[in-house]
């Protein structure tokens, strides 16, 4: 026969242990749920702090890398633009000594320019201007006359042929000579015209050269110049440019990294909450499950009591109803 103790205290255990382990694996459940929502609360920060700091370094470095290369491109285009200043400030500068070297004959040519219009307009000839321009006419004019004297001197008699004789040769002589001057003040004036022509011609060739050559300098200079500035406007954009993009790419990765940061960051804190969620469970059906064990052991317990107090109402102590009759 069942023992009324042995069920109750079987009961009594049954129940305690039941609830037992139900309280120590609902323990363990929330403990594991606070672990690993801990280690998701702790690395979330590490991970979005460490993509924060890596987007700013990057971005730093894309600043840095485009700022040099701006100031690269400042200091080259400084160049450039005076190298070309400097050209062409050269060209000019040896343009200027050539035309320099061309002022004697400029001035030279000038000066018989000036003299020109005097040598085409000069005065005709006339028998004023013989001695000037035959000196052999009075020499022999005069060793003629002076025979004639010699003669008349010696005492010798001088006819009157001899004195036309000499009378026609001072005519002659007039009329050659007069020729010969002549010819002689007009070669001159020829010449000279000739001459002043020439020199004149050299001193507009040399302006002119020199002009030229002043121009072509001066266009130089400033082809130089705007090729320069060209070039340097040039570096200047692509610096620009390249700087622009170094900004751009860098901040594009820095938003990228943290937008995966924070995905990865969201995704731990998802999958801790769904196991924090999953151990909630967890420990309520532990819970559960030990109050169903314990409600089993009191039923158990009851069932025990149950039989043992049959077997004693069914005659377990042998005892006999009187009877009356």
């Amino acid at each position: 026969m069942p023992s009324v103790i042995t069920s109750i205290i079987g009961g009594i255990q049954g129940a305690g242990a039941q609830h037992n382990a139900a309280n120590t694996l609902s323990g363990a459940y929330n403990q594991a749920a606070g672990t690993v929502t801990g280690a998701a609360n702790t690395q979330d920060p590490l991970i979005t702090g460490t993509a924060a700091t890596a987007g700013q370094n990057v971005t730093a470095a894309g600043t840095a890398a485009g700022t040099g290369v701006v100031n690269a491109a400042g200091t080259g285009a400084t160049n450039v633009t005076n190298a070309a200043g400097t050209g062409g400030a050269n060209v000019v500068g040896s343009a200027g000594t050539a035309i320099a070297g061309l002022s004697p004959y400029t001035t030279a040519g000038g000066t018989a320019a000036g003299q020109l219009a005097g040598a085409a307009n000069y005065q005709p000839f006339n028998a004023s201007m013989m001695e000037a321009n035959d000196p052999g006419y009075e020499f022999r004019i005069n060793q003629a006359d002076q025979a004639l004297q010699r003669q008349q001197a010696a005492g010798g008699v001088v006819g009157g042929g001899a004195q036309k004789a000499l009378d026609q040769f001072t005519q002659n002589t007039a009329s050659g000579e007069y020729q010969n001057a002549f010819n002689n003040y007009t070669t001159a004036h020829q010449n000279l015209f000739q001459n002043l022509s020439t020199v004149a011609g050299m001193g507009q060739q040399a302006s002119e050269f020199g002009g030229a050559l002043g121009t072509q300098a001066a266009t130089t200079a400033a082809g130089l110049g705007l090729s320069g500035a060209t070039t340097a406007a040039g570096l200047n954009t692509q610096a620009a440019q390249y700087a622009g993009n170094a900004g751009i790419g860098t901040q594009e990765w820095a938003g990228g990294q943290a937008i995966q940061a924070q995905d990865l960051s969201s995704s731990n804190a998802l999958s801790a909450a769904n196991y924090a969620g999953n151990a909630q469970i967890g420990a309520g059906k532990a819970i559960a499950a030990g109050d169903i064990g314990a409600s089993n052991a009191w039923n158990q317990m009851l069932g025990g009591i149950g039989s043992a107090g049959n077997a004693l109402a069914t005659g377990g102590l042998n005892f006999a109803w009187p009877t009356f009759g």
